[in-house]
């Protein structure tokens, strides 16, 4: 049966798209590494992205349970390091304590797998080590959380806790401050993705962020060959908010895709639609000057209503809007009402 936008989300979408170990070492490798080969994909694995823990506070427990986006396992030789990926369409005021959390979350599992383990193989020894259930020399893996922002304006939220905190001079020597990973993907054109994946994703989401829109005649000219692999196509309708995109990637998936044969595709789809929502929206507009006009002659919702032979709370809904966003022009207030 075939998969549609109704059962994919945009957020399942790109969760697909960057478990591919190639593309998510691809993506760490220019953000952190300056386009280094650091992290190779083969030594990547994926983890459970379930953070859950039991805490138990004398005769109270609680159980605290979030789940990630994308967790990896990056193991080469002595080299053990958790990477993870969250993915934001919009600015999170509370990224750093969300963030925070998922990784304490992580360490918390690690310490309670560490203490299982020493006490079933009783490794422990004296006190201390019974108190906490690890040894001395027991190691935790480091965790890295990488936050990819896919919005079209700046980032203007948080980046570490103490953004969020107004600390007294005198105690922020003594506080220990937690900032998150940032990515944000309107900068990606100044990195050189190496992945052929991520270099045709970044490409085209920078030339809908640089337009508001894929105008399809720029499009031809200035790629006329392009063809992308299915799975990057659907991400790319994740992050522009294309349902049809994601729909005609997987309808098409097991191979790369013409993306001007695609665009094109969809836009002769979406012209007998376009036509009956211009076409209403023509209506509306027409009525919505007509409200004001008869407005600014302090003409009442009733006397409206009557005179363009309309229901009340439809001319009611219009003023309302009026008064509401008065800084609005007529298309905007037509618009909102569409």
């Amino acid at each position: 049966m075939k998969k549609t936008s109704a059962k994919l989300k945009p957020a399942l979408v790109l969760k697909d798209y960057w478990c591919d170990n190639s593309r998510f070492s691809d993506l760490f490798n220019q953000i952190f590494f300056h386009g280094e080969e650091t992290i190779k994909p083969d030594k990547l694995s994926d983890q459970d992205t379930d953070e859950s823990a039991m805490i138990m506070d004398n005769d109270q427990t609680a159980a605290i349970s979030r789940t990630r986006d994308i967790i990896k396992q990056y193991e080469d030789g002595a080299e053990l390091v958790l990477m993870g990926v969250e993915s934001q369409m919009k600015i999170h005021y509370a990224m750093p304590v969300r963030t925070a959390l998922y990784d304490s979350l992580r360490y918390t599992h690690q310490c309670k797998e560490l203490e299982k383990k020493n006490r079933a193989g009783s490794k422990l020894k004296g006190s201390d080590e019974f108190l906490s259930g690890m040894t001395k020399n027991d190691r935790i893996k480091p965790v890295i959380t990488l936050v990819i922002y896919y919005g079209e304006k700046e980032w203007d939220g948080p980046v570490s806790l103490s953004d969020m905190m107004d600390i007294p001079p005198h105690f922020k020597q003594f506080y220990n401050d937690h900032c998150i990973q940032l990515f944000q993907v309107r900068t990606a054109g100044h990195y050189q993705f190496v992945n052929q994946d991520n270099h045709d994703f970044f490409t085209i989401i920078e030339e809908f962020y640089s337009n508001g829109s894929i105008d399809l005649n720029t499009f031809k000219e200035k790629y006329p060959d392009m063809a992308i692999y299915w799975e990057t196509l659907a991400a790319i309708g994740a992050v522009t908010g294309s349902m049809k995109l994601i729909d005609y990637a997987y309808e098409n998936k097991g191979g790369e895709i013409h993306m001007c044969t695609a665009l094109d595709n969809l836009m002769k789809e979406g012209e007998a639609r376009g036509e009956t929502i211009g076409e209403a929206r023509g209506e509306v507009k027409k009525i919505v000057e007509k409200v004001l006009r008869k407005l600014e002659k302090k003409n009442t919702a009733e006397e409206i209503a009557e005179m363009l032979e309309e229901e009340i709370s439809y001319i009611q809904n219009i003023i309302d809007l009026n008064k509401t966003y008065p800084e609005y022009s007529i298309l905007e207030i037509t618009e909102k009402l569409l």
